[in-house]
């Protein structure tokens, strides 16, 4: 009974947690779940409850509940699932030469923003896979009125004071992650008549830092010149500390480094397979590094085919179940991807190095396929990150 008591005052406790985060929020709709209308096409940010956009031209709104352009989470720019709930909105921020205009969305604040208080302000972004470009100028515009376009374009700020109403990443960092939510945040001190939210590229295009990138395979379709990215769960709070306003601080910790290694003295008469087995090499958390523990086996691999000049091998790379799964939060980070085939790389490498020829060594990329322990502890893991050497016949 005891144990059902705690279990419950656990749970209840999460879920007032949660619900004081959502109370704190001065964004009405923050993820675009609630919504008034039939959703049928692009441009009906409308739909989204207490959402709109401040020109002619109005911002996307995808949803799970549509199929077709504007469908979750394959749509007509791309393929990504929400942050939070089942839709997030869309906007365009930067075109080649200013052949489109850009959209936004803007909604009115919960309350308007007490002057003198600090307050910290984030928002969830991912580029589209079409786009070609990347940016850094996203921002988080605050006002008193409404910002108002009565056509298509591009809404330019010219004085300080517009800039200094903007929160974005001062570091200018270019967000070009596809396929993975990006955090933009940061602290806005309020002068006490904000009443709107806007977000957007507020800046001409030769203020704005954008980065030319290279065509996903995975996504079929031609891309476009321009940058679009998707919204999502934008949130607008009171900080008592500003130093506690962090992007990172959902950021997936890297596991603890740790790398196998298992001395073993190996008879003189063992056979060549059992003397390249016992001289396996081991790598720490998602690194193809050769760690200098290692040299001795590595020496030991080049004087064994030094010794059989007929000898050939095929350099077998391997990762663990855990780096296989980083691949699904980072589907673009190639050190990632192709980890196992590094690992061999280097290791082969190596032994070029110190005279071996490339004509005899082979690489293959096993990636999780061939565990030798199956366990769930740092330590079967690290067994699993290795490169083995077969002989080939």
């Amino acid at each position: 009974m005891k144990n059902h008591i705690v279990t419950f005052i656990i749970i209840l406790a999460s879920t007032l947690n949660i619900q004081s985060q959502e109370d704190n929020n001065l964004v009405l709709n923050p993820s675009f779940e609630s919504v008034d209308g039939k959703l049928k096409k692009l441009t009906q940010i409308n739909v989204a409850n207490d959402w709109d956009s401040p020109t002619a031209l109005k911002a996307d709104l995808f949803s799970t509940s549509i199929s077709g352009d504007i469908s979750v989470p394959i749509n007509i720019y791309g393929k990504e699932f929400p942050k939070d709930g089942e839709n997030y909105a869309g906007i365009l921020v930067y075109s080649y030469n200013n052949k489109k205009p850009r959209t936004y969305i803007q909604s009115q604040l919960v309350k308007p923003l007490a002057s003198g208080l600090d307050y910290c302000i984030k928002i969830h972004v991912s580029l589209a896979d079409l786009s070609k470009y990347a940016i850094d100028k996203i921002g988080i515009h605050f006002s008193d009125e409404q910002l108002s376009l009565d056509k298509k374009g591009d809404i330019i700020f010219n004085n300080k004071a517009d800039f200094s109403s903007i929160v974005n990443n001062e570091k200018s960092k270019i967000y070009k992650s596809r396929y993975k939510w990006e955090t933009i945040c940061g602290t806005y001190q309020a002068d006490g008549k904000e009443k709107y939210i806007t977000i957007g590229n507020f800046y001409n295009n030769k203020d704005t830092k954008y980065e030319k990138l290279t065509k996903i395979d995975t996504f079929p379709g031609t891309q476009l010149p321009e940058a679009y990215y998707y919204i999502d769960e934008i949130e607008v709070t009171l900080s008592e500390n500003p130093e506690s306003c962090s992007c990172d601080e959902n950021q997936k910790k890297k596991r603890e480094s740790l790398v196998y290694n298992l001395d073993v003295l190996t008879d003189e008469n063992a056979s060549t397979e059992t003397k390249l087995k016992n001289n396996t090499i081991y790598f720490d958390v998602e690194s193809f590094n050769l760690d200098p523990v290692f040299d001795d086996n590595l020496s030991k691999v080049v004087q064994i085919l030094v010794a059989d000049s007929t000898l050939k091998l095929q350099i077998n790379g391997h990762t663990d179940n855990l780096e296989k799964e980083a691949i699904k939060d980072d589907p673009e980070n190639k050190k990632l991807i192709y980890l196992g085939s590094y690992r061999s790389k280097s290791v082969k490498d190596f032994l070029i190095r110190n005279g071996i020829s490339a004509s005899r060594l082979s690489t293959e990329d096993l990636k999780a396929n061939q565990p030798v322990s199956r366990g769930t502890s740092s330590f079967s893991y690290a067994k699993n990150r290795r490169v083995e050497f077969v002989i080939l016949k």
